[in-house]
């Protein structure tokens, strides 16, 4: 449910801080790592102070919106020295402790200066003030509505970041998410200066050919269940290994099942160093959130992930027996 009240609340505090500190989920994304560069390059125009907390490496495929004269994203060791500085805190594109990774316990010592701007429907009771619309195509969506409230000046770097963001959540504007208002805050960006066909080749036409190998195994694991109706895809340790690939380079690998016109739901299994991660994608009918939440995980009704520590063969069956379930 969208909670506006809190959209003012947050906008204020914004209007209010001199420093803040940003944050996304662990694994960034495009939509993510967009929101907080366009938030840090936005503010910065605004005299503001931002610096940008990962817990990851920055994806390969994302490292061009850190080219700007905006504040860099940091690998801090120490969050809780960063968060006591910080004025504010803002957790953006998650309100899930799950997310946040080993940082998931500090950051409630900082609940009274923490927001949260999500559009997922999973939620936990993080920050004082959440802003949490599922409605929202993404994230960015969101961050460009609040900047736009705060009139802070939109340098080139803001656009570029807001853009990114919202094609990169929405499949460039075809996933089922996609609406009249992701639509028009997209025909704004392009407005303001945003060349397509650039972006796109920045986000979709540079991999390495690590990626593509990458690509060709996972396709070689793909099972199918129920006539055709489930598509399994699992990449091990050993995979990344062989190929010399990142396991950043698996984003959107899951979408490739959906090609197949019986397929109704995906599953892909990702074996880390620590744990297993898993994607889960419906087509129209099952609500994928509510598996990956039966897990622990969570997301959207057409696109959701969890992450467990147990053998990937076994995780593997307990989510296929849980999709099996729901056709």
């Amino acid at each position: 449910m969208s909670v506006i009240s809190d959209f003012h609340n947050i906008a204020e505090r914004i209007s209010r801080a001199d420093s803040i500190l940003c944050m996304t989920h662990i694994h960034a994304d495009g939509d993510g790592l967009g929101s907080m560069v366009a938030l840090a390059a936005a503010a910065g125009q605004a005299n503001k102070t931002v610096k940008l907390f990962l817990t990851d490496k920055i994806p390969w495929r994302y490292k061009f919106l850190f080219d700007g004269e905006f504040p860099k994203a940091i690998q801090a060791e120490d969050f809780h020295a960063l968060a006591s500085k910080a004025d504010l805190i803002m957790v953006i594109d998650t309100c899930s402790y799950s997310q946040l990774g080993d940082i998931d316990d500090d950051i409630k010592k900082f609940r009274e200066k923490t927001v949260v701007i999500d559009h997922h429907s999973t939620t936990d009771d993080i920050g004082a003030v959440r802003w949490v619309d599922p409605q929202a195509g993404a994230a960015g969506l969101m961050m460009m509505e609040l900047l736009e409230r705060l009139d802070f000046p939109m340098p080139p770097a803001a656009s570029l970041a807001l853009a990114t963001a919202i094609v990169s959540d929405t499949g460039w504007l075809r996933f089922s998410n996609t609406d009249g208002r992701a639509a028009r805050a997209f025909a704004k960006l392009l407005d303001a200066g945003v060349n397509p066909a650039d972006l796109y080749d920045r986000i979709y036409q540079t991999d390495r050919i690590e990626r593509l190998r990458l690509l060709e195994r996972v396709l070689g694991s793909m099972e199918l269940f129920n006539d055709g109706k489930l598509a399994v895809m699992s990449l091990y340790k050993s995979d990344f290994e062989d190929i010399g690939a990142r396991l950043d380079e698996t984003e959107n690998l899951i979408n490739e099942a959906m090609r197949i016109a019986s397929v109704e739901v995906a599953v892909m299994l990702v074996e880390n160093p620590d744990q297993i991660r898993v994607s889960l994608r419906s087509r129209k009918d099952v609500d994928v959130a509510g598996i990956a939440a039966s897990f622990g995980g969570g997301g959207h009704a057409r696109a959701a992930g969890l992450r467990a520590q147990e053998p990937l063969d076994t995780l593997k069956a307990k989510v296929i027996q849980a999709v099996l379930k729901e056709f």
